[in-house]
């Protein structure tokens, strides 16, 4: 099989190579079978969903990478993000749910903000309580549903409770994946458990890691997304289909089973991305291959670096083949692709989001309430529907997925869902306001050399934290357990100042925003 170097490949080649013979026949069945129907689902489109994993906003081509990075710097490669983006909307002011990823991908699956939601703070495997979820309205479409990846919610792992918010029981119809939160911690997942979770995968509710054994899991759930929708095409081509892909990267890696022979932190695959596509099954990695392979553009940078680039880029060449993928099987033009991260940039097993400015024009990262640790990049694709170039400046956050969602499959939105539909701001309207807002608490502090920095500007800025934003200005407070001065509310305009160096709380002129932003902050508290 032909493989490539990702630098080979420019952005415009996310239309090109030919499917594996097995794949394109059943595309070619999939669309005939298309042709005496209406669109999916009677006009409704397809959605692809993709996760990204601690991927700051400065991490991606189209939001920091080429847009605002000399020349001169070195740069991650995203050419098929890249190319979504121009092709789509962009999202500049789009805001995850919380800093770190438990809280954030509950919120996110059951459209509810922090502060409203049953799992906060780091709630590692915790299971929530809420009925409704992206699951349950997008089948309640008419969708079939799959969830791929990580989910980190279902209760088990780390949290020792029973498992009770299992894909399967909130409304997905199939899950392959890991259940637990730090089966993330590696990329090559294997059989063991690690303070109680387990590392490997699940297809369903069975024990599948052996479907996984050596193989590097960018490419295995790539493999698998394009593996269910050939097969759903085939079989219900008149039905369509929701896929939530939450892939580990960027998340730090450190955990190596025996299968594992190099076990360096931040892994990387043990070869290039096949020129053609990956394909259902897949081929294990040779042992001593695994972790090893650097894609050729980063080379020459330091070895965390150059691992960092190599496990994004790898992620952007599954996006790209995946979006060849719906093409071949003549159905891109009206599926929605969704493109975001859980939080900010990582500082975790040797990371550092220094290097590359991961958190873009941003100070702060995972865990902190300030911009770099939660404004994240986003994307949402369709042709059909999106027009090229758009790009969306206004305030979203993560809870609005489930309500946009809801109108995208001609349905209402639960009523606790907190967020508001975005479909009219990609349509060039002004739509309703997101309400904008978080909280979180990490009593640990930082300690490396990239949470110095930002401590040093600062201060020590942990502990219980608060943000919300109202047109282009932002309130936060943290340490809010000290109280007095550490805990007082900070005001920054984060449009004039994104990088938020100038408290405006002691500016004369600001009295009336400050005094009714700390109300909304003390009203939005919850314990």
């Amino acid at each position: 099989m032909k493989t490539h170097a990702t630098e080979r490949h420019p952005a415009a080649d996310v239309g090109r190579a030919a499917l594996p013979r097995r794949l394109a026949a059943m595309c070619a069945i999939a669309v005939l079978a298309l042709a005496p129907l209406a669109a999916a689902g009677a006009g409704k489109p397809h959605v692809v969903f993709i996760l990204a994993d601690d991927l700051g906003y400065g991490d991606t081509g189209f939001s920091w990478q080429q847009r605002a990075r000399a020349a001169a710097q070195a740069r991650i490669l995203t050419p098929n993000l890249d190319r979504l983006a121009r092709e789509g909307a962009t999202m500049t002011s789009h805001y995850c749910a919380a800093p770190v990823c438990a809280p954030s991908r509950a919120s996110l699956m059951l459209g509810r903000v922090q502060g409203r939601c049953s799992l906060r703070d780091n709630c590692f495997d915790h299971a929530f309580v809420e009925r409704d979820t992206l699951g349950t309205v997008m089948k309640s479409a008419g969708y079939a549903t799959w969830a791929v990846g990580k989910w980190g919610i279902a209760g088990g792992g780390e949290s020792g409770e029973p498992v009770s918010s299992h894909p399967l029981d909130k409304g997905f119809d199939y899950f392959y994946g890991f259940l637990d939160h730090m089966a993330g911690h590696t990329y090559y997942h294997y059989e063991g458990h690690i303070r109680g979770a387990f590392m490997g995968i699940t297809e369903n509710r069975t024990n599948a890691t052996a479907s996984a054994e050596g193989i590097y899991s960018t490419d295995l759930f790539a493999a698998k997304a394009k593996e269910l929708i050939s097969a759903h095409l085939a079989s219900k081509p008149g039905k369509p289909f929701f896929l939530y892909l939450a892939v580990n990267a960027i998340h730090g890696s450190g955990q190596s089973g025996d299968n594992l022979p190099d076990k360096t932190p931040l892994h990387v695959p043990g070869r290039p991305y096949p020129e053609d596509g990956v394909t259902w099954p897949l081929e294990r990695e040779p042992a001593a291959a695994r972790n090893t392979w650097i894609n050729p553009a980063y080379t020459n940078l330091p070895p965390f670096a150059a691992r960092y680039a190599t496990a994004i880029t790898r992620m952007d060449d599954a996006i790209g083949d995946i979006a060849r993928h719906l093409e071949r099987c003549g159905i891109a033009e009206d599926t929605l692709i969704i493109f975001t991260s859980d939080n900010g940039p990582a500082d975790e097993y040797g990371a550092d989001p220094r290097f590359f400015g991961s958190n873009g024009p941003f100070d702060g990262m995972k865990r902190d309430v300030f911009e770099g640790g939660m404004r994240v990049p986003a994307i949402a694709h369709w042709p059909a529907r999106i027009r090229p170039g758009t790009v969306d400046n206004s305030p979203s956050q993560f809870h609005d997925w489930m309500a946009t969602l809801a109108e995208v499959g001609g349905v209402g939105k639960p009523g606790l869902c907190d967020g508001v539909s975005l479909l009219p701001r990609w349509d060039g309207k002004r739509g309703e306001p997101s309400l904008v807002y978080t909280q979180y608490e990490f009593p640990w502090g930082g300690g490396t050399a990239a949470f110095a920095g930002f401590k040093a500007r600062k201060g020590d800025v942990r502990g219980l934290q608060q943000m919300v934003r109202a047109g282009d200005y932002v309130a936060l407070r943290t340490r809010m357990r000290e109280g007095g001065g550490a805990a007082k509310v900070r005001l920054y305009n984060v449009v004039e100042d994104p990088f938020q160096s100038r408290d405006l709380a002691g500016d004369e002129s600001q009295r009336a925003r400050l005094k009714a932003l700390t109300k909304s902050l003390d009203d939005r508290f919850k314990e």
